[in-house]
């Protein structure tokens, strides 16, 4: 194992995840990829056999484990500095929809403009999913 190939990224499985779990990730992504509902996509399939058959060899994922957790202690971790942003943004900013909603409904609210909170639902969803604020699937 010369050039880093992160089985684990291939199968779309978590490092810890049971054999049945790799096989039937496997099975799920061989459907999606294999040669002949799609020509383009050989390499892709190549990719996964290679991955699913050290995977699946207890003795060839003890070893690739050790190497694994070699390669992934030596990168640079995430700055997690700003981790917390990402999780009190989208909450104010819901929380600030909600009252606005709420104030709207009993006619308390900014001159009882509906328009506001349409408005300020629209904009919290745009820059919740456009703005690096949604959690990435692992």
């Amino acid at each position: 194992m010369t050039e880093y190939r992160d089985y684990y990224r291939i199968l779309q499985v978590h490092p810890t995840a049971e054999p049945e779990v790799v096989q039937a990730a496997y099975r799920r992504l061989a459907r999606k990829y294999h040669p002949d509902t799609s020509h383009d996509r050989g390499a892709k399939m190549q990719e996964l056999n290679e991955a699913y058959e050290v995977l699946s060899d207890q003795r060839q994922r003890q070893q690739y484990d050790l190497w694994y957790r070699r390669h992934t202690s030596q990168k640079p971790l995430p700055a997690t500095g700003l981790s917390w942003w990402r999780t009190l943004i989208p909450t104010v900013l819901t929380l600030v929809v909600l009252v606005v909603l709420v104030l709207d409904l009993f006619r308390l609210g900014i001159r009882g403009f509906p328009e506001i909170t349409i408005l300020l639902l629209t904009v919290g969803w745009l820059v919740y999913h456009f703005g690096g604020f949604k959690q990435s699937g692992s």
